[in-house]
């Protein structure tokens, strides 16, 4: 008989006393080019609705006659139960697999996304958004799980997750643009509309084509769950009906306590529970806490500005929303320049210089935004967002690296989950507390504070980096 030749994989799990999984099934070419297509466009849905939409909020606001909170409750809204749900939507992977969950959040999206197309009112449209961000929370961590099934081979799995990173880059450039020409000729609805038919197409690709992720039994921890989400929820309305109806008003003051007590709940849960959503000890090492900050930090900065600028150019500079695209292009075009090429050049000075180097940039290009009033500056709106976006480019791919070198490799799943869970946390705050600033009687003086927060997050990043990321030859 034959010998059948140990593979890298198989020896790693031997190493480690660990049985290996069942090899993925050997699938054609075509067949792993459909599916990762499918993952692909369903990561990209994800990343271009919520940059489109960010360039339609004034005509949504025109529409549906809102006011600055309820914009920001159209955006956090989605937010919110997309990071509450990240952590709980691997267990339900483990358990279900990774094919399934995605095919059935893909549909439900696309479902919410025809739910905003046609909402009457403000109600229905945050509703429909509120169900648009839990299947995107249960879409997102299961892209590159079927990724990892559908490429085996490390090398051909790499080339795939370069294939995937793109497309975000991609999303990141089409959706100003693309947000701004929708708007313009079809009205905001058609942001949301455009979901149907790709989300139908690609469900199609993901029943046909994508293969079952492995199951195994796993348990939730439903009561580290819903005090996570009264806890966010709680602290990001605080932040909105703050700006709007003031700080130290009734109802922000309650609800500043409600996401008090519901955070010290959540901490004695998840210091008490068996089986942890977030287990706490993760957090002791220094370098671990501080990938973690950088992840809030990146997305509290870079989305919160897209969303906060957007808002300035089309309310005080009264620029149509076509116009407001083409003035972030430079910002869109510059990301995906810093991610798809900068990036990869760098990648073997090690993610600790890709960081502080990229968000230097990105603090280059805040403090110049500092300059920014009426239309005549507009030289500095595009230098600096365009260094901003460049240092993200540059930065924002080697934050999971830095993390995951930092915490032991059997829970890099969880270490994953917990990085992407405080970026999407960073940025419903982010879009929170900068909407509340832009939205101040002195528009002007909002922007420039809004403008230092986001300077002071790159140079938290920076210090950071600097001071706990370990250099790639001593990880």
């Amino acid at each position: 008989m034959t010998a059948v030749p140990e593979t890298s994989t198989s020896a790693a799990y031997r190493s480690t006393g660990v049985p290996a999984p069942p090899a993925a099934p050997v699938r054609s070419p075509r067949h792993t080019a459909f599916a990762l297509a499918a993952v692909c466009l369903g990561f990209f849905m994800i990343l271009l609705d919520g940059s489109a939409l960010n360039i339609a909020l004034p005509a949504i606001e025109r529409d549906v006659h809102g006011s600055m909170a309820a914009l920001q409750w159209v955006v956090t809204i989605y937010t919110i139960p997309l990071a509450s749900v990240l952590l709980t939507a691997g267990s339900i992977s483990d358990r279900w697999g990774a094919r399934r969950l995605f095919v059935f959040s893909l549909a439900g999206f696309t479902a919410a996304s025809l739910l905003c197309a046609v909402s009457p009112n403000l109600s229905v449209l945050v509703v429909a958004r509120f169900l648009q961000g839990i299947a995107a929370g249960g879409l997102l961590p299961t892209t590159l799980t079927i990724i990892a099934r559908t490429y085996p081979d490390p090398i051909e799995r790499a080339k795939a997750i370069t294939v995937w990173g793109a497309t975000g880059g991609l999303a990141l450039v089409a959706g100003p643009i693309g947000g701004g020409v929708l708007t313009e000729l079809l009205g905001w609805r058609s942001i949301f509309l455009i979901n149907v038919p790709v989300g139908l197409i690609t469900l199609y690709l993901a029943q046909r084509y994508a293969a079952e992720t492995l199951r195994r039994a796993s348990r939730p921890d439903l009561p580290g769950q819903l005090t996570g989400i009264a806890a966010l929820s709680a602290i990001v309305a605080y932040l909105i009906e703050g700006g709007s109806l003031g700080w130290a008003s009734p109802l922000p003051l309650s609800l500043l306590a409600l996401a008090a007590v519901a955070a010290a709940v959540f901490l004695v849960v998840e210091a008490r529970t068996s089986h942890p959503m977030l287990p706490l000890a993760v957090f002791r090492r220094a370098a671990f806490s501080a990938s973690i900050i950088n992840g809030f930090a990146f997305q509290f900065g870079g989305y919160g500005m897209q969303f906060m600028l957007a808002i300035y150019l089309q309310q005080q500079w009264g620029l149509s929303a076509e116009r407001t695209g083409l003035y972030f292009l430079p910002f869109s075009v510059a990301w995906v320049f810093g991610t798809i090429v900068l990036n990869r050049r760098l990648v073997h000075r090690g993610p600790r210089f890709l960081l502080w180097t990229g968000a230097l940039s990105s603090f280059i290009g805040a403090v110049l935004l500092l300059g920014v009033d009426d239309q005549g500056t507009w030289p500095l709106f595009v230098l600096g967002t365009a260094l901003a976006g460049l240092g993200c480019g540059v930065f924002s791919p080697s934050l999971n690296a830095a993390a995951l070198l930092a915490i032991d490799p059997a829970y890099a799943g969880l270490g994953s989950g917990v990085l992407n869970t405080a970026r999407q946390v960073g940025m419903a705050m982010g879009v929170a507390l900068l909407g509340s600033l832009i939205g101040m009687h002195d528009t002007l003086l909002g922007l420039r504070v809004s403008v230092v927060l986001v300077a002071l997050c790159f140079f938290a990043i920076i210090g950071l980096s600097v001071a706990y990321v370990p250099r790639k030859e001593t990880a």
